[in-house]
C-alpha cells in the first residue's frame, strides 16, 4: 500500500479549525488537500436538503429547535460560524465538483422513516445533479443504506455499525456492514483493532476508520493497513502521510 492510496477524507471539513459543515470548512480542507468531504443532511420543514450534524441547531448555529422544524429561509438566516451559513446539498455538490473531489455523505434523521426519507431525497438529487458516481452514502441505519441501494443499485455506501464501544466482534462488525450490501466500514479510531481490520480483508469491505486527528493516533491507524481516514484535521493527515513508511 502507499501514501497515494489512502483515500483522504475531511470529517465535516477541515471541522478542528473552521466551523464543521461550512462552506468555508470545506474549502480549507481542499486547500490543505483532501480526496473527499464527509458532510451529514437534514431535511427542513420544506424537505429540502442541509449539511448540519445534529437534528437540532443549538450546538452549530445561532438558532434554536428543530432542523425539521424551520424552513430553508429560516435555517439560511442563521449563523453556523464566523458568519457562515448553513449549506445546502447543491452548493457542496458545486464545490466537490469544482475541486473533482469526492463526497461522503451521511444521512441523518430523528426516526428511521425520516432516515429513509432523507436516504432517497439523497439519492435523487445526487442523480439529478449527476453526482451519483462520485459519492459515498453513509449512515449508522443499515436500512437507509439498504433503501438507497434498492433506488440505485451502483451507488457506493458505507455503514457505521452499531454499538462502537468494543461490545462486538470484528466477525459481528463486519456482518452488520455485509447484511446492509454496503461497500465499506467506517468505525471509530478509539475502538479499532489489528482483528476488526484482518475481518474488513478478509470480508472484502474497505475500513474508513473515523476522528483519528493527533499524530501519533493517525500513525497508529495507518499500521492496521486500512484503506481511508476520516480526519478533522486533514493537515495533519497529510503531514504523516508524507513521512510515514508503507
Amino acid at each position: 500500500m502507499s501514501r497515494s492510496s489512502i483515500v483522504r477524507v475531511a470529517h465535516r471539513g477541515a471541522s478542528s479549525q473552521f466551523p464543521e459543515n461550512t462552506l468555508l470548512a470545506f474549502r480549507q480542507a481542499i486547500e490543505q488537500g483532501v480526496d473527499a468531504l464527509e458532510i451529514d443532511i437534514h431535511r427542513t420543514a420544506d424537505d429540502e436538503l442541509v449539511i448540519i450534524h445534529d437534528p437540532t441547531l443549538e450546538r452549530t448555529t445561532n438558532g434554536s429547535g428543530g432542523v425539521r422544524k424551520h424552513s430553508l429561509q429560516e435555517i439560511r438566516q442563521l449563523d453556523a460560524g464566523r458568519g457562515e451559513k448553513v449549506p445546502v446539498l447543491t452548493e457542496v455538490i458545486q464545490l466537490a465538483r469544482a475541486s473533482n473531489i469526492r463526497l461522503c455523505v451521511e444521512i441523518k434523521g430523528v426516526t428511521e422513516t425520516e432516515e429513509l426519507a432523507v436516504a432517497e431525497a439523497i439519492v435523487r438529487a445526487l442523480e439529478a445533479a449527476n453526482f451519483l458516481r462520485q459519492t459515498i452514502v453513509t449512515s449508522f441505519s443499515s436500512h437507509a443504506l439498504l433503501r438507497a441501494k434498492a433506488l440505485e443499485p451502483e451507488v457506493s455506501t458505507m455503514l457505521d455499525p452499531s454499538p462502537q464501544d468494543g461490545s462486538l466482534t470484528p466477525r459481528q462488525i463486519c456482518a452488520q456492514a455485509l447484511r446492509a450490501s454496503a461497500n465499506c466500514l467506517s468505525y471509530d479510531f478509539r475502538f479499532l483493532t489489528p482483528a476488526i481490520a484482518a475481518e474488513c480483508q478478509l470480508s472484502g469491505l474497505a475500513l474508513w476508520p473515523w476522528d483519528p486527528d493527533e499524530l501519533d493516533d493517525i500513525r497508529q491507524v495507518l499500521k492496521l493497513g486500512i484503506q481511508g481516514v476520516m480526519t478533522n484535521r486533514p493537515d495533519v493527515l497529510n503531514m504523516v502521510l508524507h513521512d510515514f513508511t508503507f
